[in-house]
């Protein structure tokens, strides 16, 4: 048995797969002065947003896993929390594929 099926026995796929997704977030995001510098390519709020995504995810993992009715709560409150930016950048995405110039 692999390390990755080792992962997802114990700690189910939505978590395993929240961690992958931080991990490419968080590279997003320690790569943008290189990035930056070379190509001009900006990624510091690409990298956020997925990281906040993989938090997100790791929260649905955490809800789907039938905590008592306060954790679930709470969990689902972090999650909404942590969505807004999600929202937030998914409006300006749409904005701009409509008009062709950035919001705000």
């Amino acid at each position: 048995m692999n390390l990755i099926q080792k992962g997802v026995n114990k700690f189910g796929k939505l978590i395993v797969a929240s961690f992958f997704l931080m991990g490419i977030g968080l590279i997003a995001f320690l790569l943008t002065p290189l990035l930056y510098g070379l190509w001009g390519i900006d990624s510091d709020l690409p990298g956020i947003l997925v990281v906040f995504l993989g938090l997100v995810l790791f929260l649905v993992g955490l809800i789907l896993r039938k905590p008592g009715r306060t954790k679930r709560i709470v969990y689902i409150v972090l999650a909404s929390i942590l969505s807004l930016p999600l929202l937030s950048f998914i409006v300006t995405l749409i904005y701009y594929l409509i008009t062709g110039q950035p919001l705000g």
